[in-house]
């Protein structure tokens, strides 16, 4: 049934502009035009437009808009740096540069009061996919589907931008269906599913099958080469399609393989996890399918050992999930026990009700035709394959643990019914309270819970049970405006400050992307939150909570831009230790140093440079930094001189800097610019060559690109951003230390390599000279303050769920001030923001 006309469908819903009683404008004097004509339309009017900035149409009223505004900004900054005019170009005198800046300065000031009495447009947004998920869980224990629910991506910006948020009539039904399926979870079919322990002997599956898969090659290769021994009788008689197939199966290339695993005397009473082109590529012990009702903790348990001379990466087990068609890495854990004496490890997961998935165990590998490649490479080499790293003697699931089966929250949607209260009273008073809490603590209308009861009653008068009839009331509220919406209201004339219930759920969705706990909505309720010394504390206690990591890992992730980590596929042959493994633990080595930082209260200039990494002993491996066991994440001393500590010496980072194959001096050098010099370079001209045009051409990163700027529109930034990029080029497209660039020509397995010299000097826009990585990394480590200006801009954007804009300067401002007399502490910039108006204003 469609339920969308009972719905309060919700529009776009903004913050009066303010109406000002005067008739005050910022504006730049016209004398000034003279430097625009004689300084910067050469290159940026209307026919030029350069970085495409077009001086000539711009108004010189710069309180007329934002946008306006935004461009003198602009202006101001890059006159102000010596940016512009570029250095080569005729340089404005120093008399008209005083009297340009002085005027636009203080016309800035005045600007910047009008047009932050206006505020722009603030966007009620929605709830993006991952709070949607979250407040789902919060309420009713059971964490939805989100696949087909509308997308949270942006071009610009964070997932928490109102603007970006869209919602459209024809999505109401995804979230209908959502939320009826997650409710089932919860309430229909609570039932408690019995403890139990499966054990695996995987030499019983894997012996069969490799002897079965031996016997067979060993047949068709026979065939083959009996078929190729004679000319008389066609293939079909040998039990073969044609000559091809025959030549191609007459070497049966993967028998030795088969034949010294069934020889190893340990696979009797186990199983070795070998690489091979057949079976899937590796061996995977499955542990068993978990259902939509076994909802809750499970213990995974492996009697295992490592053969010694397989290469390390091959030490560890991989912990993996597949749901449907996609595969999720849940761990690895490095197995150090031997044959002699096997260890026994014991691995947690927690499988969500509402999912159905199957739970294996394999060899570290990259879940692609990289590990085939390798093996490939391997057996080409000496014969066999890849030397195998890990025995499995048995394996079991146990689970579920006990009490992680069983709901509470559904206890608490579904009290017991009294047997004193009707029923239509007794519906109202359950959806009354799952109301309240499900929209944060408005409350809802009257007439829209009388008719969440009507339509409750109908439900039982077509003979559903009494839970049955609750989903279907309790599902509009889940998809009602007030619950995907972060409301808050309009407030009186005299201010637009938040509530305190407001303010808590600001605060919330900013640490936690989900719903305030009972601890801050009782503060909120008894209207204490907008004290300053509580809201701190509340602040303090939100970022002390495991929760916590929600923030951490969204805002981090979208802050440094880490999706491009999962942009390519890096090729195993070329890179074969930088597998799933590594690039997770690359990319949450970045999380756990921001946690730490947090937890420890160290600078922000600790993501510059710093005397240690936060590791575990997986990446310590990939790094090559002995001595550390376990795979917790943990602080790791740096010897002097080490290439690592700071972002710009972590594997993601450097990762993200290339295509998958070959470095990106460019990519790598805008990063720098965007991200640790608040400096972005502009967008790229249209109809710029691409580097692929090079393919044909053996040559360097660094000459490539250099031929790159011999393209007079392509000369000028590149200029700017290649040289910090060169001075990377001694970590290859995995982040690992090189002496030498090795280039593959061909195909990778039989192919030839080229190698060129590293060059990683080179001269920076400021006119310093660079050297190499380290003096770059000294370099950038003495930019802490415009490294802590953009934090402080990508905070307030994700904190107020909207683009940050010249409006928010002085906020900026503000929170640079208070976090710098602490050198500048990361939680210091969370904390100063909370407390800000503009954080607690609508």
């Amino acid at each position: 049934m469609k339920v969308l006309p009972f719905l309060l469908t919700a529009a776009l819903w903004h913050v009066p502009a303010a109406l000002f009683a005067d008739k005050l404008r910022a504006v730049m004097p016209k004398e000034h035009l003279e430097v625009f004509e004689n300084y910067c339309f050469e290159c940026h009017d209307s026919f030029s437009e350069e970085g495409n900035v077009n001086l000539e149409d711009l108004s010189f009223t710069i309180s007329g808009d934002i946008a306006t505004a935004e461009r003198w900004n602009q202006i101001l900054n890059a006159i102000n740096s010596g940016e512009m005019p570029p250095k080569k170009e005729k340089q404005i005198t120093p008399k008209e540069k005083t009297a340009f800046l002085t005027d636009l300065s203080e016309q800035m000031v005045v600007a910047r009061k009008l047009l932050s009495d206006s505020g722009g447009i603030v966007t009620m947004r929605r709830l993006n996919r991952r709070e949607y998920a979250n407040t789902i869980d919060a309420l009713i224990g059971v964490r939805p589907d989100i696949s087909n629910l509308p997308d949270d991506q942006t071009t610009s910006g964070f997932d928490t931008e109102g603007a970006s948020l869209f919602f459209s009539s024809d999505q109401l039904e995804n979230y209908l269906a959502s939320a009826r399926s997650a409710l089932n979870q919860s309430l229909a079919r609570n039932k408690k599913v019995e403890p139990k322990t499966t054990r695996i002997e995987p030499e019983e599956f894997y012996n069969k099958s490799y002897a079965k898969a031996a016997e067979g090659l060993r047949d068709i290769s026979s065939r083959a080469q009996a078929f190729l021994a004679q000319s008389e009788k066609p293939a079909s008689d040998f039990g073969l399609l044609d000559k091809y197939q025959a030549k191609k199966q007459q070497v049966a290339e993967w028998l030795p393989l088969l034949d010294q695993y069934l020889a190893r005397p340990e696979t009797k009473t186990g199983a070795t996890l070998i690489m091979t082109i057949k079976q899937g590529g590796y061996t995977r012990i499955k542990l068993g399918k978990l259902g939509a009702w076994e909802g809750g903790k499970y213990t995974i348990r492996v009697r295992a050992a490592a053969y010694p001379d397989a290469e390390e990466r091959f030490h560890y087990l991989e912990f993996v999930a597949i749901d449907g068609q996609t595969s999720h890495r849940l761990g690895w854990r490095k197995i150090a026990g031997t044959l002699e004496s096997p260890e026994l490890i014991e691995f947690t997961i927690d499988h969500e009700p509402g999912t159905v998935r199957q739970y294996m165990i394999h060899q570290r590998s990259h879940q692609d035709r990289g590990d085939k490649n390798l093996a490939q490479r391997d057996q080409r080499k000496n014969g066999i394959g890849t030397k195998p790293g890990l025995w499995v003697d048995w394996a079991e699931l146990e689970g579920p643990l006990p009490g992680t089966n069983e709901n509470p929250k559904a206890t608490t949607i579904l009290y017991p019914k009294p047997p004193s209260m009707e029923e239509a009273d007794y519906a109202k008073e359950v959806l009354l309270r799952f109301s309240r809490r499900a929209f944060r603590g408005s409350e809802p209308d009257p007439d829209y819970l009388d008719r969440l009861v009507k339509r409750y009653l109908a439900k039982r008068k077509e003979g559903l049970n009494l839970v049955q009839a609750f989903i279907d009331p309790l599902s509009i509220i889940l998809s009602s405006p007030s619950f995907l919406y972060l409301v808050e209201s309009t407030g009186n004339e005299d201010s637009l400050r938040l509530t305190n219930t407001e303010l808590a759920n600001r605060l919330s969705y900013f640490l936690w992307s989900a719903p305030p706990d009972d601890e801050l909505m009782r503060v909120a309720r008894d209207g204490n939150l907008t004290n300053p010394a509580e809201l701190k504390k509340q602040t303090a206690r939100l970022l002390a909570d495991p929760l916590a990591d929600r923030f951490v890992r969204s805002f981090v992730h979208q802050w440094l831009e880490m999706e491009r980590l999962d942009t390519f596929q890096f090729k195993g042959l070329s890179f074969p230790t930088f597998d799933n493994a590594a690039r997770e633990n690359a990319r949450n080595e970045i999380f756990q140093t921001v946690h730490t930082m947090l937890e420890e209260k160290l600078p922000l200039q600790t993501l510059l440079k710093s005397d240690f990494i936060v590791i575990n002993d997986l990446l310590a491996g990939y790094y090559g930094i002995p001595g550390v066991e376990g795979h917790e994440f943990r602080k790791v001393s740096l010897p002097p001189n080490s290439n690592r500590g700071g972002l710009l010496g972590t594997a993601a980072v450097l990762a993200m800097g290339s295509d998958g194959l070959r470095t990106s001096p460019v990519e790598r050098g805008a990063w720098i610019l965007r991200h640790l010099l608040n400096d972005p370079p502009p967008p790229a001209p249209p109809n710029v060559p691409m580097l692929s045009r090079f393919d044909d051409k053996p040559m360097s990163s660094r000459e490539r690109e250099t031929r790159h700027q011999e393209e007079p529109q392509c000369a000028q930034c590149h200029q700017k951003i290649d040289p910090l990029g060169y001075s990377l080029e001694n970590f290859n497209a995995d982040g690992l230390w090189r002496d030498k660039e090795i280039l593959h020509i061909g195909r990778l397995v039989k192919g030839k390599t080229v190698e060129f010299p590293i060059d990683p000097t080179g001269t920076l826009y400021t006119g310093e000279k660079i050297a190499n990585f380290q003096e770059l990394r000294d370099h950038i480590a003495t930019k802490t303050a415009p490294f802590a200006r953009g934090l402080a801009e990508s905070l307030i954007g994700y904190g107020l769920g909207r683009p940050y804009g010249f409006i928010d300067e002085p906020l900026a401002d503000s929170l640079l001030k208070q976090a710098k007399e602490n050198d500048y502490e990361l939680s210091l910039f969370i904390h100063a923001l909370v407390q800000s108006d503009t954080f607690q204003t609508k």
